[in-house]
């Protein structure tokens, strides 16, 4: 009994003082001594310590994070851009991983004044963003081994996407709505996540003249009369019937034939652990000729 209770005096003392620097992505080294009680904030940050197996140290996720299922069964924080440091200093975490687009600013600095360290991981939607996710998130876990065999798997499919690609015969063109209110239409265009996934699945962004998210007049979705309609699974219904119940649009390509394509939006839009799987489920909606098993 005295060996058991060294043994484990030994092992809280180890985990008090083995602390490790983590160099956040605003160039903030923080010191992490303590992982029992987490906070993650941004989609694809939720879905990484999920995936890495740290999901019981989660306390709290933001209002952007749509998965696991969990995260609605769990207290919340306000969304990634919205952040105040009352509602998440009030948690007691003894850690905060968050996306680098967390803002504001003015928050940050005052959770970090209060003690608790917030590490920042940088958003980049490539295929080297969700890789430089996994390892920085792996390493503050010590799951190393674990993320470099989700980086692989997801090279692996990313790699297939890109071989498939090289096989295709046809480029349709694709439209992201991001939403639809009263006949008007926000979508996608340069220098875009959804941009970056449609490339990606072998379709071709059928906005090109502006960048960002912006709403588009009717007469410029005529023109470009997209093949496949592509949206967010949470926003179907209100883009679908926008586009079917608003005349003229409603004779766009995609509406004739019913192309809407619907997707959960952090796995289409997030550069998370889900990222291989997003770019192969898309190419398997606009392309039905690929025989594609994922």
């Amino acid at each position: 009994m005295k060996q058991l209770i060294c043994l484990l005096v030994f092992g809280l003392f180890s985990i008090a003082v083995s602390a490790q620097t983590i160099e956040s992505a605003d160039g903030v080294t923080v010191e992490i001594d303590n992982v029992s009680k987490i906070i993650t904030i941004g989609g694809s940050i939720t879905e990484t310590v999920h995936v890495l197996g740290m999901w019981d140290n989660v306390i709290a996720t933001d209002e952007s994070s749509t998965f696991p299922p969990q995260v609605f069964r769990m207290p919340r924080v306000p969304y990634v851009r919205n952040l105040t440091s009352e509602g998440v200093l009030s948690l007691e975490a003894d850690l905060i991983i968050a996306s680098d687009d967390a803002s504001p600013v003015t928050v940050i600095q005052q959770i970090r004044d209060a003690n608790t360290p917030i590490i920042l991981i940088k958003e980049e939607e490539s295929l080297d963003g969700v890789t430089n996710k996994l390892k920085v998130i792996g390493e503050i876990f010590g799951k190393e081994e674990q993320a470099a065999s989700i980086i692989n798997e997801t090279t692996k499919k990313y790699n297939h996407a890109s071989e498939l690609r090289n096989t295709l015969t046809s480029t349709p063109k694709v439209m992201f709505v991001l939403q639809a209110r009263s006949g008007s239409f926000m979508a996608a265009g340069n220098d875009t996540g959804a941009e970056k996934m449609i490339e990606l699945a072998g379709g071709t962004n059928v906005f090109d003249s502006f960048y960002g998210y912006k709403p588009v007049t009717n007469e410029a979705i005529l023109a470009a009369n997209p093949d496949y309609i592509l949206v967010m699974q949470s926003r179907l219904e209100e883009v679908e019937s926008g586009f079917k119940n608003t005349d003229g649009v409603n004779l766009i390509t995609a509406v004739k034939k019913n192309q809407f394509v619907a997707m959960d939006g952090n796995a289409l839009l997030g550069f998370g652990p889900r990222f291989g799987d997003a770019i192969l489920e898309l190419m398997k909606e606009l392309h039905a000729e690929l025989d594609i098993e994922f």
